[in-house]
């Protein structure tokens, strides 16, 4: 180990060829001037020729893919929809916990069942009962939990 490191910044990305899932480089750098320094190296037809580009959130980089990419459609990558998706359901959910306030069967019964909140409805058991000890010890499947849940507040439902 030489102690260098690959990137300034300690980030770096990695471009991906979306079809076959090969790596295509790894760049040391992501801000956006050293990015169109890398990317001016391809030739004006073969960014052209770019039909996809799937990328996280971040302004910069939209603006930038539509200045070397013209015809590219951007494409939201899902691990950071995802992500905001979760961080957003749980400020609403956190703040629901506020509302009824500390020590409260329903503060209690979101807090602990958060997980089961961001459950794929898909994998949500309705099978299965358990004695749920936020709700009286009674015998609940993962589906009457959610919809007790869902009773404490419309705006959690609608989420």
């Amino acid at each position: 180990k030489s102690g260098k490191r690959f990137s300034s910044s300690g980030i770096s990305m990695c471009l991906i060829n979306a079809v076959n899932h090969r790596i295509i480089d790894i760049i040391p750098e992501r801000n956006n001037k050293f990015l169109r320094n890398y990317f001016i190296q391809y030739s004006y037809k073969a960014r052209l020729s770019v039909m996809t580009i799937t990328v996280d959130l971040y302004a910069p980089y939209r603006s930038l893919i539509k200045e070397l990419f013209p015809n590219a459609f951007i494409i939201a990558d899902k691990f950071h929809v995802v992500t905001q998706a979760y961080t957003a359901m749980n400020k609403i959910r956190i703040r629901i916990m506020k509302e009824y306030g500390a020590g409260t069967h329903e503060y209690r019964a979101l807090k602990r069942f958060w997980k089961l909140l961001l459950k794929n409805q898909d994998d949500v058991d309705y099978h299965r009962y358990y004695p749920r000890i936020n709700f009286k010890y009674a015998e609940l499947s993962d589906s009457e939990v959610l919809d007790r849940l869902f009773d404490m507040s419309s705006e959690l439902k609608i989420v």
